[in-house]
């Protein structure tokens, strides 16, 4: 057969390829037995280093075994406790010498004290006196119930059914607030309502503490209240919900043609930030010209939520305060590219403590509005709390805080650009009109 061109080309390209192959298989060889020879001097080295390691791997004396399952036990130890000791801050697991004594001590009363003892007051009393002796008042220590009604305040939610209640002259258990779209609203329940039973039960001559603890500690989805009102008793069923305490109440006046939006902050609990938000938008889309925060009696709070109250009101940049610690001082700033420009005037008293005496201070100075009322508690440090994990917290100062301008306010408060002492008329009257306070601030702001 002749073959042409085009197919002498096909086979000497058929040629070349078989070669490239046969040359590829000798190398790919030769790195095996390079491999191979390259394994075989480094298992001999090891051979030599490891002293474990034998000619015949699978013959061990006893005499080994027990050697190697002890050093393997002490590896595994020495992992572990490194583990654990990384994520334990590294502090060591085992006690100190300091804290032996304390062991030392709980155990000798535990175990030959004559008499009964409550091993958990033993612990709190332990820890209550550790943390009393650092000297701080605000430094402390709550058992698990002191706790959980602590959480609850700031928290500033609860399960029940969004009431509250006290007593009348009459001695009798009556609804003093009914919290706005909470069970107790929804069902019908309403301000001045007299109960006199709940699920059943009389509460005629009992406290209204006692409504209050029996409604809290209820494990029933549903509460059946009998109320009095004018002079006709009825039933309400109020199903038990996750209730949002109201920590911000709002209000207008107007004085000098001018509409003037009143916000008063109880507590700075993690509901307040956007309950002061919702509040102060539903002012603005009334057109007030100016602002009155009120504070006097709030106790504080949360650090984080007088930050995001204080951050609606400045302009970005602005100081809302600073923190010094062992690291030195830091100034948190508004981030907000839409401050406030209308005044504002701040009600302050004695009682206006920690959380509260920040806002006053960012009005006062990175503000220049109006602070009214008297000097305020003057607490100037922060705190931290933590888990003790039965329930119990600690809590401890962990920094102190500055005004804007760099001032510490502990033990002297922030003082007022308007000093007014509360007339003393308003205790026996106490309305809008009687608080001079007020008064002054409207003339203020709208001045």
């Amino acid at each position: 057969m002749t073959l042409n061109k085009k197919d002498k080309s096909i086979k000497e390209k058929d040629k070349v390829k078989t070669k490239d192959k046969e040359k590829k298989k000798n190398k790919k060889e030769k790195k095996t037995k390079d491999k191979t020879k390259k394994f075989s001097k480094i298992k001999e080295k090891l051979k030599k280093i490891n002293i474990f390691a034998k000619e015949d791997d699978n013959n061990y004396t006893f005499k080994e075994v027990v050697i190697i399952t002890i050093f393997s036990l002490g590896l595994g130890f020495f992992t572990c406790f490194s583990f654990v000791k990384i994520f334990n801050n590294g502090r060591s697991v085992f006690f100190s010498d300091d804290l032996d004594k304390i062991a030392d001590t709980y155990y000798a009363i535990v175990d030959n004290y004559y008499g009964d003892l409550d091993k958990d007051e033993l612990i709190d009393s332990a820890i209550n006196g550790m943390v009393s002796s650092v000297g701080d008042y605000y430094t402390s220590y709550s058992d698990s119930d002191s706790t959980s009604e602590f959480l609850e305040t700031v928290d500033g939610t609860y399960e029940g059914i969004g009431c509250t209640v006290g007593m009348n002259a009459d001695e009798q258990i009556v609804v003093v607030e009914v919290f706005a779209d909470g069970p107790a609203d929804k069902a019908g329940l309403k301000v001045d309502d007299i109960i006199t039973k709940v699920d059943g039960n009389d509460y005629t001559g009992k406290t209204s503490t006692d409504v209050s603890e029996y409604v809290k500690n209820s494990k029933n989805s549903e509460i059946k209240m009998t109320i009095k009102r004018e002079n006709e008793e009825k039933e309400i069923n109020i199903t038990r919900s996750k209730v949002e305490v109201p920590s911000v109440f709002s209000k207008t006046f107007e004085q000098n043609n001018k509409k003037v939006g009143y916000l008063q902050i109880s507590i700075f609990s993690s509901v307040t930030a956007n309950q002061f938000k919702d509040k102060l938008e539903a002012l603005e889309k009334e057109n007030i010209d100016s602002l009155i925060i009120d504070v006097r009696n709030n106790g504080g709070g949360y650090l984080s939520t007088v930050t995001d109250i204080a951050n609606m009101l400045l302009k970005k940049g602005d100081i809302i305060y600073q923190l010094e610690g062992s690291s030195g001082t830091k100034e948190k700033k508004a981030t907000n590219k839409n401050g406030k420009d209308y005044p504002i005037a701040i009600l302050t008293n004695g009682n206006s403590a920690s959380a509260s005496e920040i806002l006053a201070s960012a009005i006062k100075e990175s503000y220049g509005g109006y602070v009214v009322g008297t000097n305020t508690y003057g607490k100037g440090t922060v705190q931290q709390t933590m888990d003790l994990g039965d329930g119990s917290m600690i809590k401890y100062t962990v920094q102190k805080w500055l005004t804007p301008d760099g001032n510490w306010i502990n033990e002297t408060g922030v003082e007022p650009t308007n000093y007014v002492e509360l007339n003393e008329s308003y205790y026996d009257n106490p309305t809008d009109e009687n608080d001079n306070q007020l008064q002054t601030a409207i003339d203020l702001v709208t001045k």
